[in-house]
């Protein structure tokens, strides 16, 4: 395998892997209150995979130049845009 297709195969299985874990954890949610149906020592490693995979993920997308800084935006969160005193007085005179 050339070094192009073992990059998309790891592409590939971090994505699966990325997305079975987060899948295992949703479905195994439960509300609070609930003793959960995994043990702390498992939802510490389905936790610890997750991070492991989404680093390698991110040194990919890194070492091929397609990385963002870019985090996801929740609807729920409330946005802060700063901006100079300066300016504000620019647009007001």
């Amino acid at each position: 395998m050339s070094k192009d297709n073992n990059q998309t195969f790891e592409v590939r299985l971090l994505s699966a892997v990325r997305k079975t874990l987060i899948s295992v954890a949703k479905d195994t949610m439960t509300k609070p209150g609930l003793r959960h149906p995994l043990s702390t020592d498992t939802q510490k490693m389905i936790t610890d995979c997750l991070d492991i995979v989404i680093s390698r993920q991110t040194a990919i997308e890194k070492e091929s130049g397609t990385h963002t800084k870019m985090k996801p935006v929740y609807t729920d969160e409330q946005t802060v845009q700063s901006f100079s005193i300066d300016d504000l007085k620019k647009t007001l005179n």
